[in-house]
């Protein structure tokens, strides 16, 4: 005769407490790693943001330039104003940093270039760092072209241009005033980037908006200082020309 003996009550729930613990065990470890991920992609992504912005600043203000070249009638005009806005400064530029993306299209290496802080289209509380290029120089450079939003949530975006001349940063630069600098450009430009990023249980769940300002900077510096200027060679017996 064969007894069968089954498990007590006692035993099925030590059983059910040693399965539940290390259940509990293996979530609390999955969910840190989980948050771990999250807090590192969240951090990649704004240091990407920022590293991208700063690249193309970096080539479009080390290829600004001015011009005195002009047809008979006006067609265009060439600028560098960079405005004092506080924490929201600007700036508005030619530059020879733009990339022909298509065959036969009737562009060239230059470009104006805007740089600004503007609302966020989905959170009015929210503003970004921006980049305006035209590929066509017209009688109006703080107009026309596309715009494409760098970095999400910026604190401040200050500019400052340095003036050998009298040695010494200035707040604002403006090539179309006769005053100060005039029409040429400044040496060197410093930019200083301060980004709201969310800090603890925020870049998680995006519920408890607590941010952390972090700030970023660099200085950059500017090759064509002078006027681009269309210079007549007379050369006795030969046609004028220009250079």
């Amino acid at each position: 005769m064969t007894i069968r003996r089954g498990f007590t009550l006692l035993e099925i729930m030590v059983s059910l407490a040693v399965t539940g613990m290390i259940s509990i065990a293996i979530w609390a470890a999955t969910s840190q790693t989980t948050k771990a991920r999250n807090i590192v992609e969240y951090s990649q992504d704004n240091f990407h943001q920022v590293r991208v912005a700063f690249d193309m600043l970096n080539r479009d203000i080390s290829s600004a330039f001015l011009s005195y070249h002009r047809a008979p009638q006006a067609t265009h005009d060439t600028i560098f104003i960079g405005t004092d806005g506080g924490n929201e400064d600007s700036i508005d530029f030619a530059s020879f940093s733009h990339n022909r993306r298509y065959f036969d299209v009737d562009e060239s290496d230059q470009a104006e270039v805007s740089y600004f802080l503007a609302t966020d289209p989905e959170n009015s509380d929210m503003v970004n760092l921006v980049r305006r290029e035209s590929p066509i120089l017209d009688t109006k450079p703080l107009e026309g072209g596309q715009t494409l939003v760098l970095v999400h949530n910026v604190a401040k975006f200050d500019l400052q241009y340095y003036d050998i001349a009298n040695k010494e940063w200035q707040d604002e630069w403006d090539t179309t005033q006769a005053a100060g600098e005039g029409t040429i450009l400044p040496t060197q430009v410093r930019i200083k980037l301060v980004v709201n990023e969310r800090r603890g249980a925020s870049r998680i769940n995006g519920l408890d908006e607590e941010f952390e300002e972090v700030t970023y900077g660099t200085q950059l510096t500017i090759p064509f200082r002078t006027p681009i200027l269309l210079v007549p060679t007379f050369i006795p017996g030969m046609p004028l020309t220009v250079d």
